[in-house]
């Protein structure tokens, strides 16, 4: 008998190479809502992640159910980032929550996409912190009570 697998194809993971990603949390769940604790340990664990790997964070909002980033891999290391940053949330933020399940959604790690040009650099930047007044949660992005950047 014969398993078919579906094999996703490699990542195109280029030194300097400027990304938006997305992660989920698994079942769409709001383990990300915004409180003083998960908002410091979000910053926390992506600082150090981007220090850790050489990342630049250029801006990033947390949502209750899932966050975006705009970073530049300075080093080629986008996949070593992204597992660091997945586990250390995950851990931490479970450890706040009385949690031990599965974190992130697990049908196919993150998303994430190359911008073109310098100009979808930016729109994906103001994708990124419209993105709670776009969800409808907010009237300003100001207003998000999450980790966002400020512009």
């Amino acid at each position: 008998m014969r398993t078919l697998v579906n094999v996703t194809p490699p990542r195109r993971v280029l030194p300097g190479t400027t990304y938006l990603v997305t992660r989920r949390c698994s079942e769409r769940r709001f383990f990300l809502r915004p409180s003083r604790t998960v908002n410091e340990i979000l910053l926390y664990v992506l600082a150090l992640s981007a220090r850790r790997h050489g990342v630049l964070v250029h801006a990033y909002c947390f949502l209750s159910n899932h966050c975006h980033l705009v970073v530049t891999d300075v080093h080629g290391r986008l996949p070593a980032f992204m597992q660091y940053l997945d586990s250390l949330v995950a851990r931490a933020v479970n450890a706040s929550l009385g949690r031990f399940e599965a974190f992130w959604a697990t049908d196919g790690s993150y998303s994430a996409v190359e911008p073109l040009d310098p100009e979808d650099v930016v729109a994906k930047i103001a994708y990124v912190l419209a993105n709670p007044v776009a969800a409808g949660l907010v009237r300003r992005g100001a207003d998000w009570p999450g980790l966002r950047t400020s512009p």
